[in-house]
């Protein structure tokens, strides 16, 4: 059951983990951080933008000791030019393609590449004589026919005084033999037209929201070729801030809703284990923990969205206009 949520709540990062890096080790470390980094950055900075979303659906905030409880799911798509990078081998020690070219359009974690690449590591051995190593570059999610970042939360909205209104999204931490995860959000809204007397007679509301989430996963790899490993796992943590502001109708039953904003977020993320190289640059040594990253996002958004609210019931729709553009769908009940 553990194993269900991580896998329907964590798609991105359980997928993540089935792909191995590890062969870009026989090109040595350097080679191998370069392409990590232009390969995996593309997917975290999805998950960062997908975890900012669905955070409200109304300006309005809730009064005194109201709640609202709600299951969230975001979708941020991908285009196809998000899903590679260039490659130039002259910029890489000893990765070359297999057929000789010097640039090509490479997938990331998020594409797929079609035909398969194949790359090179040609190094001198020692005794002086050049050797070569032929691998498959690693494919993205785009091959297993995803082209989309999904994720799923918990919500709960209670309203505190002078119009405001706090929020906490969360998993709880899960773990399973191979896999562990963890997730949290914290925010706070203020409605403003709150502030101003008559505003109430006013057909909108007018608001701001801050809010934080943080991701913290370890997820176990699979085994590859040309490499020895023990333990090999990938860590990842991610802190993303929005900040938005919003304008929504206030209707009976079905109301509007828009908003514009600001995303920043960064993560971290490291292949750990010990790799027994066999072949290659660095043949016969054993690796600690060979790559880490960061990456570093920052963007504007708008978002358009709808709610259906019937008693307790509450149902709402948006899409957001950003970097990676996220539908936000979610479904709950509040007083």
């Amino acid at each position: 059951m553990k194993k269900w949520i991580i896998t329907f709540c964590f798609l991105p990062f359980t997928t993540f983990s089935q792909i191995n890096l590890s062969p870009l080790l026989t090109a040595g470390l350097e080679d191998a951080q370069q392409f990590a980094s232009s390969y995996l950055n593309p997917g975290f900075d999805t998950v960062a933008y997908n975890l900012s979303n669905g955070w409200y659906s109304s300006a309005k905030a809730k009064g005194l000791g109201s709640f609202e409880l709600t299951i969230i799911g975001n979708v941020s798509f991908t285009s196809s030019n998000q899903q590679k990078f260039e490659l130039n081998t002259n910029d890489y020690n000893f990765l070359t393609f297999s057929d000789g070219s010097n640039v090509q359009e490479v997938a990331n974690v998020l594409g797929q590449n079609d035909p398969a690449l194949n790359a090179l590591v040609v190094f001198t051995d020692e005794n002086g004589i050049e050797q070569s190593i032929g691998f498959e570059l690693p494919q993205g999610l785009s091959n297993s026919g995803i082209n989309f970042i999904p994720t799923a939360m918990l919500q709960a909205n209670v309203g505190l005084v002078f119009g405001t209104e706090a929020i906490v999204r969360f998993l709880p931490e899960i773990k399973t033999s191979d896999n562990q995860a963890r997730f949290y959000g914290i925010g706070i809204k203020n409605e403003f037209t709150s502030w101003i007397s008559g505003a109430d007679k006013l057909p909108i509301s007018l608001a701001g929201i801050a809010n934080y989430s943080n991701f913290i996963g370890r997820f176990a790899l699979d085994d590859t070729p040309l490499i020895e490993a023990t333990s090999q796992q990938i860590d990842t943590r991610l802190d993303t801030w929005a900040f938005d502001f919003i304008l929504s109708t206030k209707l009976p039953v079905i109301n509007f809703y828009a908003g514009g904003g600001y995303v920043t977020a960064s993560s971290r993320y490291a292949l750990l284990g010990q790799y027994q190289v066999n072949s290659g640059q660095n043949a016969g040594e054993t690796i600690s923990d060979p790559i880490r990253g960061t990456s570093r996002i920052n963007g504007y958004r708008a978002t358009l969205g709808t709610r259906f609210s019937l008693g307790v019931f509450k149902l709402f729709a948006d899409y957001s206009f950003q970097e990676f553009n996220t539908v936000s769908v979610g479904m709950g009940f509040g007083i």
